[in-house]
């Protein structure tokens, strides 16, 4: 009787270790389904920004008048920038930190998501810094040229007017 008991127990324990593994491996199967969806949402909106950025950038010599006056448009950008930077830096972490996890594999696809993400941040970064310069450069076009000034008194009255 003792010995059925004992094969009773250890059946018993080995089924809730069972249920328990299979539990916390349909948890992280969810977790990783849900990060890679997030991340190809994420890629995708990057992607879409970076082809308005660039569709921007074309269509700038287009225009006949000063785009960013008062600078407000370069200051945006520049920010946008900066924010594009640092999801950069966490994507970067974060791939990394899928990369020391024992429990993921290459086939759960993460590093995938995650470079694909990390490639389309930097691929924005750098247009926005290409559309910023792009709208720089047509303002000083557009920028009415001054005149050649044989002395100071005419080249300040020109700038006080």
């Amino acid at each position: 009787m003792n010995q059925i008991n004992k094969s009773h127990f250890s059946l018993s324990a080995f089924g809730r270790e069972i249920e328990a593994e299979s539990a916390r491996s349909l948890d992280l199967l969810r977790d990783i389904d849900a990060t890679i969806s997030s991340l190809n949402r994420l890629t995708a909106q990057l992607n879409s920004d970076l082809k308005f950025s660039e569709n921007a950038i074309n269509s700038i010599d287009s225009l006949d008048a000063i785009i960013d006056q008062d600078n407000n448009i370069s200051s945006q950008l520049e920010k946008a920038q900066s924010s594009i930077n640092s999801l950069y830096d966490v994507l970067i972490s974060q791939r990394e930190s899928g990369r020391n996890d024992d429990r993921l594999t290459d086939d759960d696809g993460i590093e995938d998501a995650y470079n694909e993400a990390i490639v389309a941040a930097a691929d924005l970064h750098n247009s926005l810094n290409t559309l910023r310069w792009a709208i720089g450069e047509h303002d000083a076009d557009m920028s009415p040229v001054s005149n050649s000034h044989s002395n100071m008194d005419d080249l300040i009255k020109e700038l006080s007017s």
